[in-house]
């Protein structure tokens, strides 16, 4: 018995060019831009909300910590309502939000209503310590209401 592979007749330099050049050309990736929009919008002076829509990945979390890193008051809440895909990366840019929101006397709270958002929040036991919710209104009555206790 042998594991003899058929190959392409061609010449008797190699198979056939034509068995080559219809395979197949790895597509680009998309631009960060596409895969994940991210959006502030200030509620009122004392609550900002930010808004993800797309995929939040290893590739596009940097987006999401670029506007968690800067100018925020004294409650924020991440709308991740329109997230279709949430990964460890993204997971960890949310806890160390929420981490040096502690340290700083402030709140974090999460919106999310996807399935494979809430699992991962779940799964990694984040909603024992940032308060998620599963509609932007109840994060926005509710989130400056809880006391930050400082992270020890």
């Amino acid at each position: 018995m042998t594991d003899r592979l058929s190959l392409p007749t061609g010449s008797r330099d190699g198979p056939a060019l034509r068995s080559f050049v219809s395979a197949p050309i790895p597509r680009p990736r998309p631009s960060e831009d596409h895969l994940l929009q991210v959006r502030r919008t200030r509620w009122n002076d004392d609550v900002l909300v930010i808004s993800a829509d797309g995929e939040i990945d290893l590739a596009t979390a940097g987006r999401l910590e670029r506007e968690l890193r800067h100018d925020l008051p004294v409650t924020t809440v991440v709308d991740l309502t329109g997230v279709t895909f949430l990964g460890v990366a993204g997971l960890r840019v949310i806890e160390s939000a929420a981490a040096r929101a502690r340290t700083e006397r402030r709140a974090v709270g999460v919106v999310a209503c996807t399935r494979p958002v809430l699992r991962l929040l779940q799964l990694f036991g984040v909603d024992a310590h940032i308060p998620v919710y599963q509609y932007l209104a109840n994060a926005i009555r509710e989130v400056p209401k809880a006391s930050p206790v400082p992270h020890r």
